[in-house]
């Protein structure tokens, strides 16, 4: 019986200290960081290829690169997209990314 009413007693001060996780002022947002797909994605269906290896941003008013895209990888581009300037461009993993529409060439 001393047992029973020993783990009972552990279990709900063990409850009583874990309690309900509620940060009460701060927000996580765990997608901060991530690359985000567009909605619709199926709009980038013009192969283009990476004709320099180039950097790329997340976004079209990002002035740092966010990373780089090699020579010989394939993006795909909206058939609307412009032919100058940094252009919206999917890659095959279904990212979104930015890049300059001078390092790209036309499959």
């Amino acid at each position: 019986m001393n047992r029973y009413t020993l783990l009972v007693a552990a279990s709900l001060s063990t409850a009583a200290l874990v309690g309900c996780q509620q940060s009460h002022h701060a927000e996580a947002d765990v997608d901060v960081d991530r690359p985000h797909t567009t909605a619709n994605a199926s709009a980038y269906t013009v192969p283009y290829t990476v004709s320099t290896d180039t950097s790329y941003m997340r976004s079209s008013s990002d002035a740092t690169a966010a990373g780089t895209l090699r020579t010989g990888d394939v993006v795909y581009l909206r058939s609307d997209a412009p032919t100058s300037g940094t252009v919206a461009a999917r890659t095959s993993d279904g990212r979104v990314v930015y890049v300059r529409a001078s390092d790209l060439r036309r499959q």
